[in-house]
């Protein structure tokens, strides 16, 4: 196939410091990841730490480029943390 999803990701979503060319769709698959941390707001640093802990460890071993997998979890955890403060505003508006 000459067009896969993975390609058409990779080719619109793209970062200067990437050497492999795979920022896109592996920032991507991150942003479920970190969405998670940042809705869990109890676990959520201690979720955040440990996946940088697993990254690091990862990258020290495989060097496949790290920070595009941290990209991907930051801005997924924003969203989560955007998240869970409209919906605290939304449930303190609505019921008190």
């Amino acid at each position: 196939m000459k067009y896969s999803l993975v390609r058409l990701i990779n080719k619109y979503w793209t970062h200067t410091r990437d050497d492999e060319g795979d920022f896109g769709i592996r920032a991507l698959i991150h942003i479920p990841i970190g969405f998670l941390m940042g809705i869990t707001f109890v676990f959520g640093w201690g979720l955040l730490y440990m996946f940088c802990k697993y990254q690091r460890n990862e990258d020290a071993h495989t060097e496949d480029e790290a920070w595009k997998d941290y990209f991907g979890a930051i801005v997924g955890y924003t969203i989560g943390l955007i998240t869970l403060m409209g919906l605290l505003v939304y449930f303190l508006y609505h019921f008190i």
